[in-house]
Parts: structure tokens; C-alpha cells; sequence
């Protein structure tokens, strides 16, 4: 029979959570019975971090590896969940529905700013796909790496911080198996999943088919104004097929649907519970104090999300003459749809307010690979390969505002007011990316290796721009004006280097150093949707030149007493060059013009081409000292320093004074109109001298710390209980917010239950957050307002003799919070291969 295993952790470890210690990609499932009591005594994890099996501890990088027993283990249902067992890892789904926010290594990813040109790449079984879609999607999972630093010589798209592979399991060929795994939460938290296995012809042919269901309430905040609950249902089916001829060819296809629809409030708190001096609009409502502890919303309808994915992944392996042949393919069909609400202080509740989007594109990939079996002449490894990935896509927004038409003179309303609709298209962009790759190593001798890669890209992007007031019909019949700034017509040709030395000096000690580079495409940012050609200062906030970095590490990885202590450490310094620097918190406060022409206070987070140094140490210590106890630490540090450059930035007011006009520093409170307009003249946005604060709004100081113990009870039961603690250091959040800095904070779960000797069924209870932590996490620097546009009539012809604007200011701020306690209960029934 042609079945390999995987090697796993040693037995109940949970060493195999995610320590800096590796675990492979799985290409097979679980083993079972006495294969896996067998395997339970290795103590071993292999990688394919550089695209062949290897030993955890040789290899001369940082990967954290959470397998599908850690994942069981845990109780993680939402990707983000990740996040709790990887230090330094935050992600964050954005409330548009329209990919995530990621920070590693002390830079963040918004996929509002680079788009799927992230600081991380996601894969899903080697071909990369859009963050959002693998979010979803956490079920019936082999494996999740993440690896850190730069990434592109080996595997898919250049990345300066890292990436994350996300692999399925694929059908045994041999025994037919399945589970069956439901979970039950607070917050009518449900999560039903579960898999078939079936060999067609065995050990040629299999089929592996697995769904979803998942129902939550999102971050369980409601809203004072209206009885509508938030919530979050995904379905998901998926379908593997495995085809294995003859020894030395194998294929496989793997298709997978998902639809997320999702309804979400945001939280809100009193300004006055932080900033007593503040002074709201007259009028604006007051539903009492609200805390952070009280998940509450103030809108009168929430903001929606619906999420479409059709994802098609093919491969092909051959076997000749000593060497391997890969090819995998993929294709992922997208569809987002959302409405963001605006008003969201609730001044005008009979009124829908808000942006509504509608994207669609496709995500395309092929990419063949060479690489030896046998080691050439006894001293080279060797992998080349070809790339192709392209992601055309098209956005349709309407922006929605408020008009109120009053008297010429007294200003007083002569009508109630009303929306007013503001079309706005993107028309279909063209990115496409085509790279040819190499690496080659030499091993001198056991002890030592040198290591090597290059990857030439050609990079080509042509997008038309953001058009305002415009429509796909008006589009399409010339009749639409671009925003000047937002075209795309690049040409680029990089190159990206890798390089390693790694001696052991003894069999439990290895050490490493290694160095790369990445690149990452130009910048365009879309969100500002002023009806007027961009100043300079928008344009260079808005358009920004391709980003690049180069990564120093060292390293040493050492197992001792028989491989029951593990402990490795990595220090590393990384340089960025043109790093999009995106603004925290609701934005920078500028001159919006409005549909109407007249000048309004608008928000948006612009974008700083800026220079970057991280600096980050990143330890694991891992003990077990018998099959039945095991205790594990990681802890990482990243700092990321923002060198010279000028940032956008609101600084219409001098802070020592109160007076009108730029000291080059941002505003401690938000200017009126007329002061910006007064500073500000011909421009519509200010910068300041950047210089020292962090690249990243996340904590310099993160860890995890974990452990479990298990006890046999009779001859076919366990019983266990697991503890994990996830731990932030504090952080100022956003530096130039002076309300939102967080304390160091530490959530712990608990995790206790019993299961079968053989695997064949578990049953756990659950606390998440068992102190039940209330975490204030960012919170916006401004309070919420609303802008309306004003529109002035003079009698006894009402004609418009004037144009103006008025903002409304609440009493509320908007804030993210730790998540609330969760309990539950877990259960989970298999047979078979699993």
C-alpha cells in the first residue's frame, strides 16, 4: 500500500499547537489506532516550509504550525482564533466583509490599502486566494503554517512579513472514515462540521467530501435602537478528489463553495466617560452613559455583509528520472456585497445612510515546479519553477448623504431632509504578476548547509481609476470624469533574493542566520470621494510607489534530554523602504467637498509612503515531560520605528495656543471647518513630520502560554484538562490618539473532557475567557458625527442662493472590545480513517 504518514507531536502534547516548532503540511490523514500510538512516541515534526520534508529543528527559519488536533483541541472555529495560539499574529475580518487586517513582525496588512498585496500571503494548499474567503472556511483542516519574514523565493507571491498556508485533508485511498464534530456556545454560538471519506479504488482512487455550518453573534454587540441581533451564518461544502495511477504520478482537485451573510453593530461608549471637557452637538441624542462593558450600538439599523466564493484548486505531481514535477492551478470566483452604515450616532434614524458596495473578481494561479528527489552528486538540492497569478476585479459604490434645504437668511429648515445618492465606479483592473524562480542548497557534510534563492517578477497593472458620479452605463458611454491621482498603468521588473548558513554543532543544537527581500506593488488608496480634483497632499496620500525591504535573522534551535525540551529563539531587524503607512482610528479629519460643491469635515484613513525598521525577538520553550504532561511558553517582541517622512494628519491649530495655524503636529482636538480652511488654503489635508512612532497599532510584547494533562480512565478513556493563556503587552494604539492606549492583558481558556483511547469520540467543556476580561482594544480619537449638507432657498423664487454645511457631533466614540466570556460544549464522533 502506497500510504505515507505524517509525523506528528509526541502523544497529548500541546507542543504541536503553534510553537515556533514546525509541523508539515498535511498530504495525508491523521493516522489512526496503533499507527497512531506508534507514531505519538517520535517527539518529531516535519515541514515542507522550503517545499520538501524536513525535520522541524533543521529547518533555518520561524514557522508556527497549528495541526487539526490543536485545532480540535482548542475549540477554534474562526480563523482569527489563530491569532490566540501565535504570538505577534492579530487578524482582524474588516467590517466591509472585503479581506482582513493582518500584523506580524510589526506591520500590518490592510487589504483596504494594498488589497490582496499583502505584508502576508494566504494559500490554500499552495495557491494563493483572498484572505476573506480562507477566514471562513476553518473546517476539515490538516494544517495551518505560518512563517515568518519574507517570503517569494520559494513559494507564490513576494511577502516582506510572511505568509500562512491553510492545507486540507486529503482522501485516505485505502479506509473508508468520517466525523462528525459539533460545538455549542453562549451567544447562540453553533458550529456543526463534518467529513466523509471514501476510497472508489483503493490505493488509486478516493473522494473526500466536507461541510460547514456556523452561526454566531459576531462580537455580541446590540444596538440600543433597534430589536435586529447581530449575526453571522456561513455554509460551506467542499470536495477533494485524489487520483494515484502508478507510483510515480498523482493528481488532485478540490472544489469548494462558501456564502457568509453577516449583520454587525458597532460599539460605541460616552466620550464623557474619558474626556469630560468635551462638548457634543445641541440636540444630539443621549441614550444615557454606556461603558465598554455593555456592548452596545447606537444605530437604528446595522450594517450588513454578504460573501460569495467559488474556489477551484487542481495539481499535478510526476516522478521522473530522480526528479519531481509539480504543477498546481487554481481559480477563486469572488462576490462582496455590503452596506456600511454612515449615521452611525443615529441624529437622523428615519434615514438610510450609508455606502453600499458591490465587488466582484476572480483570482487565477498556475505555477510549475522542478526539484530533485535524490541529492545531486551527494551535495545539491535544487527547486525551480515558473508563477503565474493575476486578479482582475471591479468595484460598484454608492455613497449616500444627508441634504437639508433651509430659509436664505434665518437658516431655519423649510423641509424635512433628505438622501442624496452619489454613484461611484471602479471599472475593472488588470493585475497580473508572472515571476521565474530558483534555490538551491549545499549541504557540506551532516553538520553544515548553505542555502540560496533568486525570483525575477514582471508585474503589470493597468487600472483605469476611481470615477465619481459615474455609473457602468455612464462608464461605458465616455460620460464619466476620472479622479485625477487614482489611474494605473505600472510596469514593474524586481528581483527578490534569499539567502541561509545554518551548522549544527550538535545533534540537539542547531544554529542559523539568514537574510531576504521582498517586493510589494504600488499603492493606489480608495475611500476619499471628494467631488473635486485632489490636491497634492491627497494625491501623494493617495498614490504611493511599490514598497520594499530587506530581513537580517539569527537563530538557534535546541532540543534536549531525550527531545522532551525544546527551545529555540530568533532575533531579526528588517528594513522597509516606502511601507504603506495607513492612519489609525476613524481617519484623518480634511476638507471633503460634497456633492453639492461646498466644503464639508470629512474622514478618511490616508496613506504615507514611509521609511521602516523592525527590530523583533521571537522564543519558545516547550517541555513534556512524560506522555501525559506537557507545558509550553512562546513569547514575541517587535518593534517598528516610522523614520522621516511627512504624514497626512490633521493640523489646522497650533496645541499650545488654541490659535489658528500648523505646528506641525496633529491636532489634540478636531479643528471646525473654517479653522482648517483658514490653515489649510489651497490644500485640503495637512502633514506632519513623521519620525519614531510605530508602523503597527499591536503591542510590542505578546505571548502564549499553555499546557495540558491527561489521565487514563479505565482501559478505553481519557480524561484531560488544557489551559491556555494568551497574553498582550501594552500598546499606545494609535500614537496620535490620545484616549486609546491598552494595558498589558492576558485572556485565558479552559479546556476539559473525555475521549476515547481510540480516537473514535470526544466530548469537552469549554470557558473562553473564563475571567470574563473586559479589554478596551482601539477606540476612535473623534466622537461620531454626521455630515450634512445645507442647501439655502431664498423666497418668493426659492432659488439656491448659498451652499454650506453643518456637522453634528454625538456623545459616543466608537471602540473595539475584547470579546466577551464564552461557555460551551464540544462533541466530536469518528470511525474509520477520520
Amino acid at each position: 500500500m502506497r500510504r505515507e504518514r505524517a509525523l506528528t507531536l509526541a502523544g497529548a502534547s500541546l507542543l504541536a499547537m503553534s510553537t515556533p516548532a514546525l509541523a508539515r503540511q498535511q498530504t495525508e490523514p491523521a493516522a489512526t489506532g496503533e499507527a497512531n500510538a506508534a507514531l505519538s512516541l517520535t517527539n518529531e515534526i516535519i515541514v515542507q516550509a522550503r517545499r520538501r520534508d524536513e525535520s522541524l529543528q533543521d529547518v533555518p527559519l520561524v514557522v508556527n504550525a497549528v495541526t487539526a488536533d490543536t485545532i480540535d483541541k482548542l475549540n477554534i472555529r474562526s480563523f482569527t482564533d489563530i491569532g490566540s495560539v501565535v504570538p505577534g499574529l492579530q487578524l482582524t475580518p474588516n467590517a466591509n466583509g472585503i479581506g482582513t487586517s493582518s500584523s506580524i513582525r510589526g506591520v500590518n496588512h490592510d487589504v483596504n490599502v494594498s488589497a490582496e498585496n499583502g505584508t502576508i500571503q494566504y494559500y490554500r494548499n499552495d495557491a494563493p486566494v483572498p484572505s476573506s474567503f480562507v477566514f471562513q472556511t476553518m473546517y476539515d483542516v490538516g494544517q495551518i503554517e505560518v512563517l515568518r519574514g519574507p517570503q517569494g523565493t520559494l513559494r507564490g507571491r513576494s511577502t516582506p512579513s510572511g505568509s500562512i498556508t491553510a492545507t486540507t485533508r486529503l482522501p485516505d485511498l485505502v479506509e473508508p472514515g468520517g466525523y462528525v464534530s459539533g460545538t455549542f456556545g453562549s451567544g447562540s454560538a453553533a458550529n456543526i462540521n463534518g467529513a466523509l471519506n471514501i476510497p472508489v479504488i483503493g490505493d488509486v482512487l478516493g473522494v473526500r467530501v466536507a461541510g460547514l455550518h456556523k452561526f454566531d453573534r459576531l462580537n455580541r454587540v446590540s444596538s440600543i435602537n433597534s430589536d435586529v441581533k447581530p449575526r453571522s451564518e456561513t455554509n460551506a461544502i467542499r470536495a477533494t478528489v485524489r487520483f494515484e495511477p502508478t507510483q510515480w504520478l498523482r493528481f488532485g482537485f478540490l472544489y469548494e463553495g462558501m456564502e457568509n451573510d453577516a449583520l454587525r453593530f458597532d460599539q460605541v461608549r460616552s466620550v464623557a466617560a474619558f474626556n469630560p471637557d468635551y462638548t457634543p452637538s445641541a440636540g444630539a441624542p443621549d441614550y444615557g452613559d454606556i461603558g465598554i462593558g455593555d456592548y452596545l450600538s447606537v444605530q437604528s439599523r446595522p450594517s450588513t455583509v454578504s460573501q460569495k466564493f467559488r474556489f477551484y484548486n487542481w495539481n499535478a505531481e510526476a516522478d521522473i528520472l530522480g526528479q519531481r514535477l509539480f504543477y498546481v492551478g487554481s481559480r477563486t470566483a469572488q462576490h462582496y456585497r455590503s452596506f456600511g452604515v454612515r449615521d452611525l450616532a443615529n441624529f437622523f434614524p428615519d434615514l438610510a445612510i450609508g455606502q453600499e458596495a458591490d465587488t466582484r473578481g476572480t483570482t487565477s494561479s498556475h505555477e510549475v515546479r522542478l526539484q530533485n528527489l535524490d541529492r545531486i552528486v551527494g551535495l545539491f538540492d535544487y527547486v525551480v519553477g515558473y508563477f503565474q497569478y493575476a486578479v482582475p476585479s471591479r468595484t460598484i459604490l454608492n455613497e449616500s448623504s444627508i441634504t437639508q434645504l433651509r430659509l436664505a437668511g434665518p437658516g431655519i429648515p423649510i423641509a424635512p431632509p433628505s438622501v442624496t445618492d452619489t454613484p461611484i465606479y471602479l471599472p475593472k483592473g488588470m493585475p497580473k504578476e508572472e515571476s521565474f524562480f530558483g534555490n538551491v542548497t549545499l549541504h557540506l557534510g551532516d553538520a553544515t548547509e548553505l542555502s540560496g534563492g533568486l525570483r525575477r517578477i514582471h508585474f503589470t497593472d493597468f487600472r483605469d481609476g476611481l470615477f465619481i458620479g459615474c455609473t457602468p452605463q455612464l462608464y461605458e458611454a465616455g460620460s464619466c470624469t476620472r479622479q485625477n491621482g487614482t489611474q494605473s498603468d505600472v510596469k514593474e521588473n524586481t528581483t527578490i533574493y534569499s539567502a541561509s548558513i545554518k551548522h549544527r554543532f550538535t545533534p540537539g543544537l542547531m544554529v542559523y542566520a539568514a537574510t531576504g527581500s521582498s517586493w510589494r506593488p504600488p499603492v493606489v488608496a480608495i475611500g476619499n470621494f471628494t467631488h473635486a480634483d485632489y490636491t497634492p497632499n491627497e494625491v501623494a496620500h493617495v498614490a504611493l510607489p511599490p514598497e520594499s525591504s530587506k530581513s537580517y535573522e539569527i537563530g538557534v534551535k535546541s532540543d534536549w534530554f531525550d527531545h522532551k525540551l525544546t527551545f529555540n529563539l530568533t532575533a531579526y531587524h528588517q528594513k522597509y523602504k516606502n511601507y504603506p503607512y495607513r492612519s489609525g482610528g476613524a481617519g484623518i479629519a480634511y476638507i471633503n467637498i460634497n456633492s453639492a460643491g461646498a466644503p464639508t469635515i470629512g474622514n478618511f484613513n490616508f496613506v504615507s509612503a514611509v521609511p521602516v525598521k523592525v527590530n523583533g525577538v521571537e522564543a519558545e520553550l516547550a517541555f513534556t515531560p512524560t506522555s501525559q504532561f506537557s507545558v509550553g511558553a512562546t513569547v514575541n517582541y517587535a518593534r517598528s520605528t516610522i523614520g522621516n517622512a511627512l504624514l497626512a494628519c490633521t493640523d489646522a491649530l497650533n496645541n499650545q495656543t488654541g490659535a489658528v495655524g500648523s505646528d506641525g503636529l496633529p491636532d489634540s482636538v478636531t479643528p471646525t471647518l473654517a479653522q482648517m480652511q483658514q490653515a489649510y488654503g489651497a490644500e485640503r489635508v495637512a502633514v506632519c513630520p513623521g519620525g519614531g512612532q510605530s508602523a503597527t497599532f499591536q503591542p510590542q510584547w505578546t505571548g502564549v502560554l499553555r499546557a495540558e494533562y491527561n489521565q487514563p480512565v479505565g482501559h478505553d478513556m481519557d480524561a484531560y484538562v488544557r489551559g491556555l493563556l494568551s497574553w498582550r503587552g501594552k500598546s499606545k494604539t494609535d500614537p496620535n490618539n490620545r484616549f486609546d492606549d491598552v494595558g498589558a492583558y492576558g485572556l485565558f481558556n479552559l479546556y476539559g473532557g473525555l475521549r476515547a483511547a481510540d480516537g473514535g469520540w470526544e466530548v469537552t467543556v469549554y470557558a473562553k475567557n473564563l475571567f470574563d476580561t473586559n479589554k478596551l482594544l482601539t477606540q476612535d480619537d473623534l466622537a461620531q458625527f454626521t455630515a450634512v449638507t445645507d442647501v439655502y432657498l431664498a423666497p418668493p423664487t426659492f432659488s439656491v442662493t448659498g451652499i454650506g454645511s453643518t456637522v453634528y457631533n454625538s456623545r459616543y466614540t466608537g471602540v473595539t472590545v475584547t470579546a466577551p466570556r464564552e461557555f460551551g460544549v464540544t462533541f466530536r464522533v469518528a470511525f474509520g480513517s477520520r
